[in-house]
């Protein structure tokens, strides 16, 4: 059977499915995938093991484009630590501060190229629904429309008159956008954000007299990954870019991996390329180009620059930098080049100096940043 052929199957195979029995049946195709995965994956790595010196300072345009993907991420973490606080519908900041930091880290890590990848080219995010953290539409509630309370959420209006179930759609900014009368049972969709522990939510919801049950109102077909592990205090970040066939789960990916050290230097360990029907079945697929990284506020910040004379010189160093008011004071570290700190200041002036006399000859990186900007730069001690 040809792949045409074989998809074409599937399709109709879907088509004839009822509604109910949908979710099984993606999980069933994807645990057959992973089965062949082992016989089928073919790798190829690109490994470049250096450490490039980076900071952990979160930019706001990182949570901006990455609020969700770093909730969900750590939303999965306190399930892979069994962590009693999976019950909380807030996740706990520790979590999501420990991962947006080291995601932060891979992106001021400007010199890897591969950064620029996952961000800006392929634009990866957490969306794929498989493993249960991935993209969703908010909640679809099956309730029991005898219930009085329901007649509200049948006609769209978000506030029932039920103290419970109206403290918790307020509590955590649910909205009603649809109501359907299915054969198989009543639904609301509720619509919300990332910021809550979804799993939590919907027990806190299935306790409501009148909610048969809740669950995730799953996008199905969407492409992309992040995976966030923790070893010691390094922090671990696959970036799958998924494509081809992604109705039931896809059928090709390219996954980097970065680890990011307590330093908050990154180290770049390669690519992976996978494809399910075999070697050389699967070409890379086209880049987004999203450019998620161009801003407004970044195309400032490129009119921002800072010169260090003498350079090369005998340690002591004049710095400007040029295009920036001082409203608020920038950081200066400087590394050798084994990635580390050797020296730290705060630049409150347009024009300052450092002395680095007492370091040895060798090139040097200096890295510049406040809480939104970051310049790096090279010098050289004679």
């Amino acid at each position: 059977m040809t792949k045409e052929e074989n998809t074409k199957t599937k399709n109709l195979f879907f088509e004839k499915q009822p509604f109910s029995q949908f979710s099984c049946l993606y999980f069933n195709l994807r645990k057959m995938k992973n089965i062949l995965l082992l016989v089928l994956l073919v790798l190829v790595f690109n490994t470049t093991r250096a450490q490039v010196p980076s900071t952990c300072i979160i930019p706001p345009l990182l949570m901006n484009e990455y609020g969700r993907d770093i909730k969900q991420l750590a939303v999965q973490r306190l399930f892979e630590l069994q962590s009693p606080d999976t019950a909380l519908v807030r996740i706990p900041q520790e979590y999501t501060d420990t991962i947006s930091e080291g995601m932060a880290a891979i992106l001021n890590a400007i010199s890897v190229p591969e950064r620029d990848s996952v961000f800006n080219i392929y634009c990866v995010h957490q969306l794929n629904p498989f493993d249960g953290f991935g993209a969703y539409d908010g909640l679809l509630v099956k309730v029991d429309t005898n219930y009085a309370w329901t007649s509200a959420w049948q006609n769209l209006n978000t506030i029932t008159g039920d103290p419970l179930i109206d403290t918790l759609v307020t509590r955590y900014s649910l909205t009603i956008s649809n109501f359907y009368n299915w054969t198989i049972g009543n639904y609301a969709v509720l619509s919300t954000d990332s910021s809550w522990n979804i799993f939590a939510l919907i027990d806190s919801i299935e306790m409501v007299p009148g909610v048969v049950t809740a669950e995730q109102n799953s996008l199905v077909g969407v492409a992309g990954k992040i995976s966030f592990s923790k070893v010691g205090s390094s922090r671990y970040y696959d970036f799958y870019f998924e494509y081809q066939d992604c109705f039931d789960g896809c059928d090709a990916y390219r996954r980097w991996t970065f680890k990011v050290n307590t330093d908050c230097s990154v180290e770049y360990l390669g690519f992976v390329d996978w494809c399910f029907w075999g070697v050389g079945q699967c070409p890379l697929a086209a880049p987004i180009n999203c450019n998620t990284l161009t801003s407004i506020k970044e195309d400032d910040f490129e009119k921002i620059n800072c010169r260090f004379l003498p350079n090369p010189s005998s340690g002591k160093f004049q710095i400007e930098v040029i295009g920036v008011t001082f409203w608020s004071h920038f950081n200066l570290e400087v590394y050798n080049y084994r990635s580390e700190l050797i020296y730290h200041s705060e630049l409150k002036n347009s024009k300052s100096e450092i002395d680095l006399s007492d370091q040895t000859p060798g090139m040097y990186l200096v890295k510049i940043y406040n809480e939104q900007s970051l310049l790096t730069r090279k010098i050289v001690i004679q």
